[in-house]
């Protein structure tokens, strides 16, 4: 059996991974408690970020609010990235003097004897089965779609170049993704469709979201101050990106307050009326 002609290999292994270390004293390097809080912390502030992204896939966030909320989540990461930076990792401490390898060989022993009996057990199929990422095979599929459909919107273009539906399902798929060249391509894809469109409130509402994403607090003022001017501009939707761009990119908190105030007296009951407080607020303490 191949089991079997394996086993003396695996006692060898077995032998050695636990008798090596003990060849020569070393020193125990524990976790610092401050560091681990740090890391700990950072974690938390990825899977914030994390959940964002998942919202945004699930449709439960526009394209406003996703941009408020990412901005959000990526400062916060970026804070307890710079914080964790800052801690110590490891504290060294003299290895014990005691002969520990009695006790190695013992476990050795022991690890063999295992070894021994896990070879005569039947297999069950168990340690054959591969493990799969559902969720990293979900995301590449998706990301995989979305590239041919990228393909798909951009040869449709080269046929009818000012198809406006054509226009705005591409920036969508660019907004689908992550990546600063995603941002850039919707946002020139969204700057078209504006032209021919002069008055679309949606394509000015997803420009905006796209320059929030990337940062790009000028042209999301430029843009915001273009569709607030529009005769369709919605002025929930005005006051909110204005306290946003105002807050996190201007820091100017009396606009701010302002902005947020009047989004407030106009929609009390918008499901981001309690975000738009927290903000507020923010804004109020600064």
């Amino acid at each position: 059996m191949p089991e079997l002609l394996l086993l003396p290999v695996g006692l060898i292994v077995a032998g050695v991974a636990v008798l090596w270390p003990l060849r020569a004293p070393s020193a125990i390097v524990p976790s610092s408690d401050e560091h681990e809080a740090a890391e700990l912390r950072h974690r938390v502030a990825l899977e914030a970020l994390r959940d964002v992204e998942a919202d945004r896939r699930a449709g439960s966030l526009d394209d406003a609010a996703y941009a408020a909320q990412l901005a959000e989540a990526e400062s916060a990461a970026a804070n307890t990235r710079a914080a964790l930076d800052q801690v110590p990792p490891t504290a060294a401490v003299p290895a014990p003097t005691r002969d520990l390898r009695p006790v190695a060989v013992a476990a050795a022993a022991l690890l063999g004897a295992v070894l021994l009996v896990g070879a005569a057990v039947p297999a069950t199929g168990i340690a054959n089965r591969t493990e799969v990422n559902q969720a990293l095979a979900d995301a590449q599929a998706q990301e995989t779609a979305r590239q041919d459909r990228i393909r798909e919107l951009t040869e449709a273009l080269r046929t009818d170049p000012s198809n406006t539906q054509t226009l705005s399902d591409l920036a969508d798929a660019y907004l689908a993704g992550a990546g600063e060249d995603d941002l850039v391509a919707a946002a020139s894809a969204l700057q078209v469709l504006i032209a021919l469109e002069p008055d679309r409130a949606d394509a000015y509402e997803r420009i905006i979201a796209a320059y929030l994403r990337a940062g790009d607090w000028a042209n999301a003022r430029a843009a915001h101050d273009a569709y607030a001017g529009t005769e369709t501009a919605d002025p929930v939707e005005v006051a909110f990106l204005d306290g946003l761009i105002a807050l996190r990119g201007e820091n100017d908190a009396d606009r701010a307050v302002a902005a947020f105030d009047r989004f407030l007296e106009l929609a009390p009951d918008d499901p981001r009326a309690g975000m738009i407080r927290g903000l507020r607020e923010e804004a109020a303490g600064t």
